[in-house]
């Protein structure tokens, strides 16, 4: 598993972990928390060619392979446009080249981004709408789709493509609930955030975004799919902001700058036929968020909290191989 030092890797690899899966993580840097939370080994320094074969070497031809390594943000990626691209688009080149030269019939899951789809469309979005993308972040998400079908095509490859929208969920530490928390914490009472707070998002608690991951691993026949990683439940950036003011209590005033960043989309709404058949969320949007807030209260803070308000146990950590190429 690629990725697997991130937010949405390390969940994964915990998910994996429970269901008895060995892991081996990979990614850039070093990542502590991977093998105690979940007994797994964890390759620092990179996707390389070089990295990956050590892997091979001491744990054989892995049985599934979860690549979520690549840019994070769309913001990083107009500053800084050439590591987007390399650490999203020649990471995925150097996975799948590695995979056709020693296991060409290894399920992949690739990671894309709803970013794919650009900032014209209104209301939910089909898996086979355009895609249109206008952010260096964007256009190398649709680049590592278009080089998993010619792995796949050519070399007969298992690929599952997941668009996924705005991901949330506890151990989150950046973006906008990370942000609002912080500013709380710190006292503010006129919190002032960018945008309208009319942008449109599809909130998606990590949770249910592994089980996804999960359930669209290639079985069987060799195929290449695409999924749209989201709920179809649109929810605006002043209503999550309020959820959080909420959640957080006391008296604070919203408003927002007007100022939108560039590349931001006023919408990026999931239709629910982009997820497999059968496919239910676990985590309702306004649990997940108060889940948050508790869970930044304890954890960041040090808080107790009081458990007969707190909606759901924190889940624990883990990571796997699942005798496969992850991270």
């Amino acid at each position: 598993m690629t990725g697997a030092g991130g937010f949405i890797g390390l969940n994964l690899a915990c998910f994996l972990a429970r269901k008895g899966a060995r892991v081996v993580g990979f990614g850039r840097n070093e990542a502590p928390a991977f093998a105690d939370a979940t007994g797994g080994t964890f390759f620092s320094g990179g996707i390389t060619s070089s990295v990956l074969s050590a892997a091979l070497a001491t744990y054989g031809r892995p049985a599934a392979v979860y690549h979520l390594a690549g840019g994070a943000t769309v913001g990083r990626s107009i500053a800084n446009p050439l590591q987007d691209f390399e650490e999203s688009v020649v990471s995925s080149a150097c996975v799948l080249d590695f995979l056709r030269r020693y296991a060409p019939d290894v399920p992949v899951v690739l990671a894309s981004s709803a970013a794919v789809y650009g900032g014209g469309h209104r209301g939910s979005i089909r898996v086979d709408s355009v895609i249109d993308p206008y952010s260096p972040y964007g256009h190398h998400k649709r680049m590592v789709e278009e080089l998993g079908w010619p792995y796949h095509a050519g070399y007969g490859q298992p690929v599952a493509v997941t668009r996924l929208f705005s991901v949330y969920g506890e151990g989150l530490r950046k973006q906008l609930l990370w942000d609002i928390c912080r500013r709380l914490a710190a006292g503010e009472v006129d919190l002032v955030l960018d945008g309208t707070g009319a942008e449109v998002r599809d909130w998606h608690h990590v949770s249910d975004v592994v089980r996804l991951l999960h359930a669209v691993l290639p079985i069987g026949e060799p195929s290449f799919a695409i999924y749209n990683g989201g709920t179809g439940a649109p929810a605006s950036v002043r209503t999550i902001s309020n959820m959080v003011l909420e959640a957080w209590g006391g008296n604070h005033r919203l408003s927002f700058s007007g100022k939108s960043r560039p590349g931001d989309p006023l919408s990026l709404i999931s239709d629910s036929s982009g997820v497999p058949e059968g496919f239910q969320l676990q985590v309702p949007l306004g649990d997940g968020i108060a889940r948050y807030v508790d869970w930044y209260r304890a954890e960041v803070l040090g808080e107790r909290i009081d458990q007969g308000r707190r909606r759901a146990p924190r889940p624990r950590l883990g990571s796997l191989w699942r005798n496969s190429i992850d991270d």
